[in-house]
């Protein structure tokens, strides 16, 4: 539950870091931060714990342990993040009533993806993980979309971000899927590890090296983004160098560490001169 927190904690910061920006100036800015902030915390929260709940079995399996709660609470954490999100609609959108519907879709259109994914999806998981990264570039990407950000400097520096964000969350969960693959096996559920076999690792390895390509072409070509690229580039490279043995879960972890630290550099990118 721990990592899960963490993943909460990260998400909140790299939502509310974009809301403060793309907000910046308007009279009710801390409301609309707070209300979109906490909406996709909800939804993200609700999406953990379905998912934990369809998979406790395999968890078990694997020598794992999830809190198991109920579905109304699940269901209580959809609707109270999809609430806040038509709650963010009409301070956004005072009286314009199909920007606040369409706004209002996307909470809840997530909601109901999350909830797919933790009871269909996630036998699947080559489509699975598909949704789970794209999810995730999506909730980056929120702030910018409900308000209609029409910045093009924005979109032009977040882009590399999201491009980046959707890859390496993809990694991190092929990776954990790795990690997995007792449980699935034995439960029959269709992973990328189960599909290749012998040559999933040289396919993981190959996904790196697309990272570290991504990383140089969207950041380092650029004098100002310069930093971003060293700072992304020599995490992997001194990862890969300092590990003494090699594990799939410290490699899922590794892997989280390089989304908060390209989560932190966003912020920084965001609100400081330092990037």
């Amino acid at each position: 539950m721990r990592s899960r927190l963490v993943n909460i904690f990260f998400i909140g910061l790299s939502i509310g870091s974009e809301a403060i920006y793309v907000h910046e100036g308007k009279a009710n800015v801390l409301l609309l931060c707070i209300l979109v902030v906490f909406a996709t915390l909800c939804i993200a929260l609700g999406g953990y714990l379905d998912n934990d709940r369809y998979d406790h079995v395999i968890d078990r399996a694997n020598g794992k342990e999830g809190i198991i709660v109920n579905k109304n609470i699940i269901f209580a954490l959809y609707s109270i993040g999809t609430i806040l999100g038509i709650l963010y609609g009409l301070f956004q959108f005072q009286g314009i009533w199909s920007k606040i519907l369409t706004h209002s879709f996307c909470f809840l259109l997530t909601a109901i993806l999350l909830h797919f994914y933790a009871s269909t999806l996630s036998r699947y998981k080559g489509i699975g993980n598909i949704i789970i990264a794209g999810l995730c570039c999506f909730s980056l990407a929120l702030p910018g979309l409900i308000t209609s950000c029409t910045r093009k400097d924005y979109w032009i520096a977040l882009t590399p971000f999201l491009l980046i964000l959707f890859v390496s969350t993809y990694i991190r969960e092929i990776a954990k899927d790795a990690e997995d693959v007792k449980g699935d096996l034995a439960h029959g559920r269709t992973t990328l590890p189960v599909l290749l076999g012998n040559y999933f690792a040289t396919f993981f390895t190959m996904l790196n090296f697309l990272t570290l390509a991504l990383v140089i072409l969207g950041f380092g070509l650029y004098y100002k983004y310069t930093w971003i690229a060293i700072a992304l580039t020599s995490y992997l490279m001194v990862f890969n160098v300092l590990r003494k043995s090699f594990s799939w879960r410290k490699t899922q972890q590794a892997w989280k560490g390089f989304i908060a630290l390209g989560v932190l550099l966003r912020i920084l990118f965001l609100h400081t001169d330092i990037l």
